[in-house]
């Protein structure tokens, strides 16, 4: 391989991975919405009304309530995902442990029936998330800096009941979203200013030829609104099943973009045939615009009591991650920042779970889900590799009295393990990526 050729695929795999932001490149579809649905790793969730949370996933359910109901609670998400690599040009060992923050995730639901055909319902709730971080002095820190998504969806939905069988619901969503995403030069960005040496001004390679050298700084916040609707049909008091859609929500940034590449560095390498960097701006903070899509969700759910302390929930989900093809920011003039080929694929959710009715006082919950990946096997990245995953759950529900109830929940989630290439030519790096999380959560909810 030329001198010349293994400079441009630096070049060119570089400015592809400093934009490989998982906040938008990996499945970060969040369920935390209830400890009760926890328990039984959310099956049935859009037919079972056993606390004012599961309305939140479909507003028919409102119908379900005789009086008002209230939830608020939180689920503690605890991660151990370990990455290690290495550069297949160097050798260099690129490995770091508990890449991903432990997280609160709190939730807070609301309905209140008017009467026997007619309900309303509000919650609060986080229905996309994602952090990873990676020391500014990591190796392969062009593919792994810090990344961070937090969202906040506040939904208010009404309900109509047509009759003893079939229920409607419909509500809105208001997303408030913030990002921000970093990268630094790692050991590639020393690696491309020792090619261009000689060939530039020396005060262009200013911004590349330290690992620690922020090449990419992107952070913004906006609101999202979207709307969400769902069936409800009940055969009789024991069995049940409903239709949930959630619509996709876009959001366009408006935020603050910088990097430590010089400007003139893009215009030099374009004149030499080597383009794809991301734009330079000294250290300089500008204007920087990105839309993120939230894809759109449909689910079928079911539950059915079997015996008279046994039931069975059951849900399939299914999410439009192929809506999610690219991921382009630009700046005010209309130039790109960074672009990337996401080429998401939709993906599916499957669950199963059963509840035991102990007594007046007691009940328990377990249940088994598979989350599909969304990503496709040569689109991971180290900010969050993502992958396909196994939950393994169980929960339980102490009434005080027929207004008040605790509910507590746990589950373990694992997921595959995968091995994967970033980048090409001299930019290229091998890695291995094993992840698992366990998450526990409490709510407290009340009947008036």
């Amino acid at each position: 391989m030329s001198q010349k050729t293994l400079f441009k695929k630096t070049a060119l795999a570089v400015a592809v991975a400093i934009v490989s932001t998982s906040a938008w490149s990996a499945g970060f579809q969040l369920n935390e919405f209830s400890s009760s649905g926890l328990g039984r790793a959310y099956s049935g969730e859009g037919a079972i009304a056993d606390d004012a949370g599961n309305v939140s996933r479909n507003p028919a359910l409102i119908t379900m309530f005789d009086r008002p109901a209230f939830s608020i609670g939180a689920v503690y998400i605890d991660p151990d995902v370990n990455v290690t690599g290495k550069s297949n040009l160097t050798g260099q060992s690129a490995n770091q442990d508990n890449i991903a923050p432990s997280a609160w995730v709190p939730n807070m639901h609301f309905v209140m029936p008017i009467n026997d055909q007619f309900g309303w319902g509000a919650s609060v709730t986080s229905n996309y998330g994602l952090a990873t971080e990676f020391g500014e002095n990591y190796g392969a820190g062009i593919y792994g800096g810090k990344t961070d998504l937090q969202t906040v969806n506040l939904n208010l939905s009404g309900a109509y009941r047509l009759d003893s069988n079939w229920s409607f619901g419909l509500g809105v969503d208001a997303v408030y979203a913030k990002a921000k995403i970093e990268r630094y030069a790692g050991s590639l960005g020393p690696l491309l200013a020792g090619q261009l040496n000689g060939k530039v001004p020396p005060s262009y390679l200013d911004g590349i030829s330290s690992p620690d050298d922020q090449i990419a700084h992107l952070k913004g916040d906006e609101w999202g609104f979207g709307w969400n609707a769902g069936i409800l049909y009940e055969l009789d008091k024991n069995n049940r099943w409903g239709l949930t859609y959630r619509s996709e929500v876009k959001i366009d940034f408006d935020g603050d973009y910088k990097s430590s590449i010089n400007p003139n560095l893009s215009t030099i390498l374009g004149n030499m045939g080597l383009t794809g960097l991301p734009a330079g701006t000294g250290g300089r903070t500008e204007n920087g615009s990105l839309s993120l899509h939230l894809p759109e969700m449909w689910e079928i759910s079911g539950y059915n009591r079997v015996a008279p302390q046994w039931a069975i929930h059951y849900s399939l989900t299914y999410t439009s991650w192929s809506q999610f093809q690219e991921l382009k920011a630009t700046g005010d003039n209309g130039q790109t920042l960074f672009y990337k080929d996401e080429s998401f694929k939709d993906a599916y959710r499957i669950a199963l779970g059963t509840t035991y009715y102990y007594d007046k006082n007691w009940t328990f919950r377990t249940g088994i889900a598979f989350d599909d990946s969304p990503v496709p096997a040569d689109k991971r990245s180290i900010s969050i590799p993502d992958q396909d995953r196994l939950w393994l759950s169980a929960g339980a529900t102490y009434a005080f009295n027929d207004d008040a109830s605790i509910d507590v929940g746990a589950s373990y989630m694992h997921g595959q393990n995968v091995n994967f290439t970033e980048g090409e030519g001299a930019a290229a790096y091998t890695f291995h990526s094993e992840g698992k999380a366990w998450l526990f959560g409490t709510n407290f909810n009340y009947k008036f």
